[in-house]
């Protein structure tokens, strides 16, 4: 056997449906038989020399010393920094990078990586892509060159190029399941990472609960994969081997953004991250560049204190962030913030008198089906559904359901999920070319955010508005809505614009550092910006201009209606 499979095996009897493998793994079997249980699972902080290949690897650079010990904030390990790293590390400041084991993007993601080396091959602020090869077989895999398209397809792409084609939508998560058998039977797993991987969080029972729902996807992809392994039965794995490891990368592979994106466009197994644990109002985060996985502090974290990151996104409200962990992950999270926004909900309910927590969820999940039904629906189906595509429409709905869940109190701006759903809108109206209520949304989305204006989103935000406020900046002399009296003027528009282009170049240094292409870019669009400023102008910081743009930002911000407003 070699090495993934050695550590892996647990005398597991293969059987031919969902729910004979449901039987033959279940801890319900009789005592005396241990045949086809999922083994005790030991915290890897029990295990010395595991603790010290993981944090050693030599794809693994590191700013500070780390260690593996008992975590603080759930029943397994957790990562931390070293309890003798007497200053520990300062906000913003890189915690360390790794490159990852194996990584696999979203198809229903971005498309402008490449998918062997990770490279973003896209501009940031538009215009076309550069140097894209897609791969003719399956459509799918896309390289930013011949040569890494060559080195992906001897390495994995020449067994994947199958799978993609006949299941383009396959999952990252699945795909890397396929990936890392192949991996084995090609030797490139050690017997110390196929001991890591064996000793993963499977969640083995929860997945294998009940029959049918996630017990046949779980068996479904097993099959698939062991189908595709070898020429023949007897070349090909256990299927028992692979219904176990299937939910182990399904629960370990780490979510990655990129710095400019805020939804997923890949997964990863790297073993570093997968020791973090979760946090809705997490110390740090993780996000890719150049196929990389870099983490970054987004609060000073002290010495030996657990490093936290947000396995999903954090802007959703908490019931929905409740959810999807409980669905992916088989825990509810009771961090502060999300006992603290369940109190704000339970406050607010209590005052109005005439509505209910029920109420005011059902509320929650019709607003955000009225989004996605503007963002995803209308666009896909241009002309089909027109209400969805009149974003008017769509916001008096929105208007309509907060008033319904709340008839007395009124819904308020700063209550999940109205800030995610008015920053979607601004997106939205500026694409149609409407910067007008564009702004409106976008202003009054980004100040009523609960959880503050840093981190990664907070920069992505910003970002949007800048674009918006250009837009604004840019509108000629006869559109209409300079006619309207009350819209800011010119100046206005650019002040802010000018000092919000600022924050966001230094912000994005803090965040995701200075050699992130994401802040190059960023401060490239600044500098010229700046260069074309008038000789004599003032600029952000100049005593002239900070004179001039609390005025000029309270203008704005009273026009969008913002009614929570903490200055620029």
């Amino acid at each position: 056997m070699d090495n993934l499979t050695t550590s892996l095996a647990q005398n597991l009897t293969i059987s031919l449906s969902p729910a004979d493998l449901q039987a033959t793994f279940s801890n319900d079997n009789n005592d005396d038989d241990d045949l086809g249980r999922a083994p005790p699972r030991m915290g890897f902080n029990t295990e010395p020399k595991l603790c010290q290949f993981i944090l050693s690897r030599r794809n693994v650079t590191a700013s500070v010393p780390l260690e593996i010990r008992p975590s603080d904030c759930s029943t397994g390990s957790g990562l931390f920094i070293a309890r003798d790293e007497q200053d520990g590390i300062e906000a913003g400041r890189e915690i360390y990078r790794s490159k990852p084991l194996m990584l696999a993007f979203d198809g229903a993601g971005d498309d402008g990586w490449c998918h062997f080396c990770g490279g973003y091959f896209e501009g940031y602020f538009g215009g076309e892509k550069r140097g894209v090869r897609v791969c003719s077989g399956c459509g799918v895999g896309r390289f930013c060159s011949k040569e890494c398209q060559k080195l992906a397809w001897n390495r994995f792409h020449k067994e994947e190029c199958k799978v993609l084609k006949s299941t383009p939508g396959i999952k990252p998560q699945s795909l890397l399941a396929h990936r890392l058998v192949w991996f084995q039977q090609k030797g490139y797993i050690t017997t110390e990472q196929g001991a890591v991987i064996q000793g993963l969080e499977a969640h083995f029972d929860e997945y294998t609960r009940e029959e049918g729902g996630k017990t046949t996807e779980v068996y479904d992809v097993a099959m698939a994969i062991r189908d595709v392994t070898g020429e023949g039965r007897e070349k090909k794995i256990d299927v028992g081997l692979i219904w176990k490891l299937v939910p182990q990368l399904w629960t370990n592979c780490v979510r990655l953004r990129g710095s400019s994106s805020r939804e997923t466009v890949a997964f990863a197994l790297e073993l570093v991250t997968a020791m973090i644990n979760h946090s809705c109002e997490p110390n740090a985060f993780a996000f890719m560049e150049k196929g990389e996985i870099r983490v970054r502090s987004l609060r000073k974290i002290a010495a030996g204190e657990e490093i936290t990151i947000c396995y999903i996104d954090p802007t959703v409200d908490v019931k929905s962030r409740r959810e999807i962990l409980m669905d992916e992950h088989f825990f509810e999270c009771n961090c502060a913030r999300c006992k603290d926004e369940i109190e704000t909900q339970k406050r607010r309910v209590a005052a109005d008198g005439e509505t209910s927590m029920a109420t005011v969820r059902q509320a929650q999940i019709s607003m955000l089906d009225l989004i996605k039904s503007a963002a995803v629906t209308a666009c896909k189906y241009p002309g089909v559904y027109p209400d969805f595509a009149n974003l008017t429409v769509v916001e008096s709905k929105m208007n309509t359901i907060m008033k319904n869940a709340f008839p007395n109190f009124g819904w308020g701006d700063d209550l999940d999920p109205v800030p995610m759903v008015r920053l979607c809108l601004s997106v939205l109206y500026l694409e149609q070319g409407k910067p007008a209520p564009a702004l409106r949304n976008g202003l009054r989305g980004y100040f009523a955010r609960r959880g503050g204006r840093t981190g990664p989103n907070a920069v992505n935000i910003l970002v949007d508005i800048i674009h918006v406020l250009i837009a604004a900046s840019c509108l000629p002399p006869d559109s209409p809505v300079l006619k309207d009296a009350s819209f800011p003027l010119r100046v206005d528009i650019s002040n802010v614009m000018y000092w919000y282009l600022y924050k966001a170049c230094k912000e994005a240094g803090e965040v995701f550092g200075g050699d992130c292409e994401y802040t190059k870019a960023i401060g490239d669009l600044f500098a010229k910006m700046m260069a074309g400023l008038p000789a004599g102008a003032s600029r952000p910081l100049e005593e002239d201009f900070m004179e001039e743009l609390e005025s000029s930002l309270r203008r704005v911000v009273e026009w969008a209606g913002v009614w929570v407003y903490e200055g620029a």
